[in-house]
């Protein structure tokens, strides 16, 4: 075979590749993964609400409790290098208890925790949530992607991809919608769930103090 043979070869087979680019395109646009909730949860204890607000950005709690048997020493290794190798936000002075947490992790067996009802009719409690409590429960779970104005510029919000959602814009859509999110997160985000760590008091309580944000 010549080379001008080989050349035609390749400039046709490339011109098939660009025509059926297109159709893989449309074929697999409206593919849609689904993630299923994470099943165990951090177990209750000193530094769990440390465990949940900064592990949980990357790593399920499931993912952590798989890890082998780490001393303090590695723990501290391991914690040191999400902050300062991967950006986790985690403030100094929590170091050390998140350590101690996750050492005293090493014996614990997790179980799951009980969906505290979030299976009944989404709007149940709707009107019915405190934006005062919702506050501080949005203040230690959601500000490090949310920012504390919920605009989506947490330390790590802008990073993600896609970034995370500007709470302030969300006033169209209903009740019911934003409680499903927080529940089940959002697909293809960084969005979790959330039914298995917030009581379903506590997310309408979000509820309420999301409905304060940009006013």
């Amino acid at each position: 075979m010549n080379i001008q043979t080989r050349l035609c070869r390749i400039f046709f087979l490339s011109l098939l590749s660009l025509s059926l680019w297109p159709v893989w395109l449309s074929v697999h646009a409206q593919e849609t993964i689904l993630i299923p909730s994470p099943p165990i949860t951090f177990q209750a204890g000193q530094g769990s609400e440390i465990a949940t607000s900064y592990c949980l950005i990357c790593h399920s709690a499931e993912y952590v409790y798989t890890q082998p048997l780490l001393s303090r020493t590695q723990w501290h290794e391991t914690v040191e290098k999400m902050k300062h190798q991967f950006g986790c936000p985690v403030p100094d002075e929590q170091v050390s208890t998140l350590v101690d947490y996750l050492v005293g992790q090493n014996t614990t067996r997790p179980t799951s925790q009980k969906n505290n009802g979030s299976e009944r009719s989404p709007s149940h409690l709707t009107g019915i949530g405190s934006a005062a409590k919702g506050q501080a429960v949005y203040d230690r779970y959601c500000t490090n992607c949310h920012g504390p104005q919920g605009k989506g510029d947490g330390p790590i919000g802008q990073a993600l991809v896609p970034p995370a959602a500007n709470l302030t814009i969300i006033g169209k859509k209903s009740d019911d919608e934003i409680l499903e999110t927080i529940r089940k997160g959002r697909p293809g985000t960084a969005m979790p769930s959330w039914k298995n760590d917030l009581s379903d008091k506590e997310i309408h309580d979000i509820l309420a103090y999301l409905r304060t944000l940009g006013h």
